[in-house]
């Protein structure tokens, strides 16, 4: 009877809360990965000491969604970790309250309701689960996927730093498509962290194991905190390991103040906070990805005419010859997938495959098309990926063989094909265009020139039936005009029989034009599945 009058009242609260249309988010479609309890709503505990709700016996993990008034259109989401001994959370005053502050800042916030009490590895699924999760909802909240950042109060802030520290490991088996996306935060703010300093003689806690890779943190605490060691050893611990870190240690303050008025420290953090998240964002906007991890190039000799030799030509604009940030796996080759260098010689392909704009390169979705493909034909068969993309280039520029960015696009796609030819079978074209033509002055006759375009492509291939993929523009421009060409390109695909890469589910890099990583590695899977499904 207690359990449910404690879950009554607990959803007498929650109900308060969703009255302000708050989105939901739980985490975990199916089953919940290391959780023995079937799902149920988690309960208030009878404890309100300082007026504070607290709730526990979480078995069905979520995001309470709170979206600012007034956005400060950074495309910043923060994802808030209430404290609570991991025992129970402090679900208000480190939880919504922190949401609410955010939003006043015009940031998005994101409470996340973990698995408490004492489930410290089902904790850790949440938050990177959570950040996942985020990161895929970027085009409905507006966010930048590489400005997702966590903030973590007490144990919170333990999960926060856990989760800053563990992003190369997944702690759960994958569920779906999402787990493709990375579970690292851009950014981390820990107030009166608790349980940094497990280790032998109180030094930090062993799991919190430092890299490069480590994002920067803002610590906040006091010298009266019986936690107040957890800030100090990890805060020498990222020193120590060259990471972005700014900590502040007050005289007076205690623990559990939240941001609730009669407190020094309380009055104090948010203020430093904001001008360091503030410095931290424009820190991220100036950093310069590396694309290119340093590579050997390894060269194959190839007999010429060889028909157990697919040949693909890559074309189309920037998201085609691709902009994604290469990871190292994007550089693993395999031995029957090949691409050429810029003196068209035969090497293995590592992304970039880009071999035209040197300021430009990045993951494009040729490495994952040629890796899925050699995965479903004969072992006999390896695949040569030729790249013709230029960024920026617009359909009637292909049409009218113009010099964009030094290349003549039509002259070196029939280049591309004959090389192709002379050296295999070739089998398809990748096609993705269409950003350059979202607009008023050219989207109404965008699909007779794409049936003028692929003409002329089958004829300089010689094949008037070669298979060509046509891949839909990403679903997160608000232009008006990217639906319209989408549309063109829907109507060309279904009436030409041709193949269509669907793209709706993709998620862009941050700029609302481009693929992410996980995007392009995705549609060059796409392409592969839907070439054997056709052919």
């Amino acid at each position: 009877m207690r359990l449910i009058f404690q879950t009554i009242a607990f959803l007498l609260f929650t109900t308060i809360l969703q009255s302000q249309i708050r989105d939901t988010i739980y985490l975990w479609p199916d089953k919940v990965p290391n959780e023995r309890m079937e799902k149920h709503p988690p309960v208030q505990t009878d404890n309100t000491t300082g007026d504070v709700t607290r709730i526990t016996d979480i078995t069905n993990p979520a995001l309470v969604v709170f979206e600012p008034k007034d956005s400060n259109n950074l495309g910043v989401g923060v994802i808030v970790c209430p404290g609570g001994s991991y025992k129970k959370l402090a679900i208000d005053k480190e939880g919504y309250e922190i949401a609410e502050w955010l939003n006043k800042l015009g940031y998005t916030a994101f409470v996340l309701q973990y698995r408490v009490p004492n489930n410290q590895l089902g904790a850790l699924n949440d938050i990177q689960r959570a950040i996942r999760i985020v990161r895929n909802e970027t085009n409905k909240y507006s966010l930048n996927p590489e400005k997702i950042g966590v903030i973590g109060f007490s144990a919170g802030g333990s999960l926060c730093a856990r989760a800053s520290t563990q992003f190369a490991i997944d702690s759960y088996p994958k569920v779906d498509t999402i787990d493709t996306l990375s579970c690292k935060p851009n950014f981390s703010m820990l107030v009166y962290p608790a349980y940094l300093d497990n280790g032998e003689d109180r030094s930090i806690t062993p799991e919190l194991v430092l890299s490069k890779d480590v994002p920067p943190f803002f610590i906040f605490g006091t010298s009266d905190d019986s936690h107040g060691n957890s800030s100090l050893v990890f805060s020498q611990a990222l020193r120590d390991n060259q990471t972005p870190i700014e900590l502040h240690l007050l005289q007076d303050g205690g623990h559990g103040y939240g941001m609730r008025p009669g407190n020094i420290a309380a009055k104090t953090w948010p203020s430093l906070a904001e001008v360091w998240l503030n410095m931290t964002l424009k820190s991220i906007n100036k950093k310069v990805w590396t694309h290119n991890f340093p590579k050997s190039t390894i060269h194959v000799n190839l007999t010429p005419k060889n028909k157990n030799l697919w040949v693909f030509i890559m074309a189309g604009q920037s998201n085609m010859a691709g902009r994604g940030f290469v990871e190292p796996k994007d550089t693993i080759p395999s031995k029957r997938v090949f691409t050429i260098n810029k003196n068209k010689e035969i090497i293995l392909a590592k992304a970039p495959l880009n071999i035209y704009e040197p300021s430009f390169k990045g993951l494009d979705c040729g490495l994952s098309f040629g890796k899925r493909l050699i995965e479903q034909i004969p072992d006999s068969i390896s695949v040569l990926i030729l790249p013709t993309a230029v960024g920026g280039s617009s359909i009637n520029q292909w049409l009218g063989d113009s010099i964009h960015r030094d290349v003549s696009l039509l002259s070196n796609f029939k280049d591309k094909v004959e090389f192709g030819k002379s050296m295999g079978i070739l089998k398809g074209i990748l096609w993705h265009q269409g950003e350059s033509d979202a607009n008023k002055n050219n989207f109404l006759e965008y699909e007779d020139r794409l049936s003028e375009l692929f003409t002329n492509f089958r004829a300089i291939s010689g094949d008037l039936e070669l298979p060509i993929l046509l891949g839909e523009l990403g679903a997160f421009s608000k232009n008006k005009y990217f639906k319209s060409i989408n549309n063109h390109i829907r109507n060309y695909a279904l009436t030409n029989d041709l193949i269509l890469i669907k793209t709706s589910d993709l998620i862009d890099k941050g700029d609302k034009l481009h693929f992410n990583s996980a995007g392009q590695r995705l549609m060059g899977q796409r392409f592969a599945d839907e070439y054997i499904k056709k052919y």
